[in-house]
């Protein structure tokens, strides 16, 4: 008999317990970004201050080799420049999109020509949304513009992870990693125009005035590695030469 007083009692104290110990909500988008955006900064508003980066990196490959040398700046509400040069045969790239329109100028070598066309129309309102996107520090898009959703836990490399497609109206996509348990930004996936799933994933950080950058991504196409991004430099809210984002004349 004492024994079934005691399992009833414990039985009891189980059901009395029950509200206490309830399973916490899902995970929203919302949730997600709010304790990542802490990861970036120990100071929230110092991402609020930001309106323009510049970054400055080298794309290696496979066997460590630099392919080319480039320097990213993107300004509020949508510009984006990233010019690129090849580490000796003087080959030089650009693509930027300013208020109206966007551009591709390049070079092969040194005593090339350099050519210039402008950028399709579509193309133009992706790179806006890339450069917002960008400066954003992972919140959703404005409504109209697109939208972010919580597609569920995941995993890589082990490493668990939650995962946040942001989808924008142009067309431009890019799904997002975090960490499960710090809310680090792990890797993000976006696909290629041959359709094949290229990852980033995200190799330590770079720290410029308070705020946490990737300071080396390892690519994969296909799941297969294809080299390495790492930042030299990144400059937050940097003087800008007037005219930077004109449509170029040569």
């Amino acid at each position: 008999m004492a024994s079934f007083r005691q399992f009833f009692a414990l039985f009891a104290s189980l059901l009395l317990a029950g509200p206490a110990v309830a399973a916490e909500p899902p995970l929203t988008v919302e949730a997600i970004v709010a304790k990542a955006r802490t990861v970036l900064a120990a100071d929230p508003t110092a991402l609020t201050k930001v309106k323009s980066v510049r970054f400055e990196f080298s794309a290696l490959d496979d066997a460590g080799r630099t392919i080319n040398t480039s320097t990213l700046t993107v300004v509020a509400p949508g510009f984006r420049l990233e010019k690129t040069e090849g580490p000796t045969s003087g080959a030089e790239s650009a693509m930027g999109i300013g208020r109206l329109e966007g551009w591709v100028s390049r070079k092969s070598d040194t005593l090339a020509t350099r050519s210039l066309r402008a950028l399709p129309y579509e193309n133009f309102r992706k790179m806006q949304d890339m450069a917002a996107d960008d400066l954003a520090f992972f919140v959703p898009p404005a409504a109209g513009r697109g939208q972010a959703t919580y597609q569920g836990p995941a995993e890589i490399d082990g490493r668990k992870t939650h995962a946040v497609e942001y989808a924008y109206a142009s067309g431009f996509r890019i799904t997002r990693h975090f960490d499960a348990v710090t809310f680090a930004l792990v890797a993000s996936d976006q696909l290629t125009p041959k359709g094949e799933l290229q990852r980033q994933k995200v190799d330590g950080v770079i720290i410029a005035e308070g705020i946490a950058f990737p300071a080396k991504e390892t690519v994969f196409v296909a799941g297969k590695k294809s080299g390495t991004v790492t930042y030299s430099r990144v400059t937050v809210n940097p003087e800008l030469p007037a005219g930077l984002f004109d449509f170029p004349s040569f």
